[in-house]
């Protein structure tokens, strides 16, 4: 078993075709096959079951590409590190801001001005369009805190009411969200965490969201709030700071809303020194905005 047998195997697995995957390879399909009988036979076992023209990976490949994709992942690592230590300036860390936009300019500027050198490229995308390897780190929130092994929860934060001082409900010091079932809202768009978490709170409360306008900028949110337009969810740490003049932010006492705002990296493969400074400089700076 060598490295381009595995290789083989792997465009084979990834194809479920000899011919195609000879194309792509660029070697003739019989050498392809003879590659793939002999790590059959030296593994002792089929790797693949034949449907017609197609091939499918049974049981015994899963376990393989499996294994492969690692091993190959480590190759592609030992370069990239090698690399990195032979370019130590050309450092960048690729970021998925799925959450804390609002914070960006401020968290981006403090990190440059402590590490000028390393260059930050950042991805607002949903997580689920982005393969594992597509980004190094990610910031996300979600309605339960993140627990996994290459997870920690940045920070816990109420979210709130926003509603024009007018408003009757205005005069409450805290709100039963079910109480709000019968006004319009101004929603992020649908698919932006924040929005898919205060949904599922409206649906815990038994409704769905009238949502009149949706919208991303907090500073317009704001405005619409103030012109009478509608009401929203607004996140107690994060959107600090927004100008509360002719609105009134109100805590809900039902249900308990709040969402977490959670930070992810890489599982496998190689970290680079950028982006474990990348990392812990987040978890710093969360740190410090909690404890405000």
């Amino acid at each position: 078993m060598d490295i381009h047998s595995l290789i083989y195997f792997k465009k084979v697995a990834e194809l479920q075709h000899f011919t195609r995957a000879a194309e792509e390879l660029r070697v003739a399909q019989p050498s392809l096959s003879r590659t793939i009988s002999a790590l059959e036979t030296e593994l002792g076992v089929k790797l693949f079951d034949r449907v017609g023209k197609n091939v499918t990976l049974n049981r015994f490949g899963e376990i393989l590409l499996r294994h492969t994709n690692a091993i190959l992942q480590e190759m592609q690592d030992i370069r990239t590190e090698l690399s990195e230590e032979r370019q130590e300036g050309g450092r960048t860390v690729t970021i998925s801001l799925y959450a804390a936009s609002k914070l960006l300019p401020q968290l981006i500027t403090a990190f440059k001005a402590e590490y000028p050198s390393i260059r930050l490229q950042i991805v607002q995308e949903d997580l689920s369009k982005l393969g594992e390897g597509e980004r190094d780190i990610a910031i996300f929130s979600s309605i339960q805190p993140a627990a996994g092994e290459n997870e920690q929860l940045l920070i816990e934060e109420e979210l709130l009411m926003a509603l024009p001082e007018d408003s009757p409900l205005a005069r409450e010091t805290a709100l039963d969200l079910r109480d709000a079932a019968g006004m319009e809202f101004i929603c992020l768009h649908k698919g932006k965490s924040l929005r898919t978490i205060t949904d599922m709170y409206c649906q815990m409360a038994g409704f769905s969201p009238q949502v009149v306008l949706e919208c991303d900028s907090p500073e317009t949110v704001r405005e619409l709030i103030c012109a009478g337009m509608g009401i929203s969810f607004v996140p107690s740490i994060t959107w600090g700071g927004m100008d509360t003049r002719n609105i009134v932010l109100r805590p809900l006492s039902y249900p308990s809303c709040k969402r977490y705002i959670n930070l992810s990296w890489r599982k496998r493969g190689y970290l680079s020194p950028a982006v474990l400074t990348f990392r812990d400089f987040v978890q710093s700076y969360f740190a410090r905005l909690k404890a405000q």
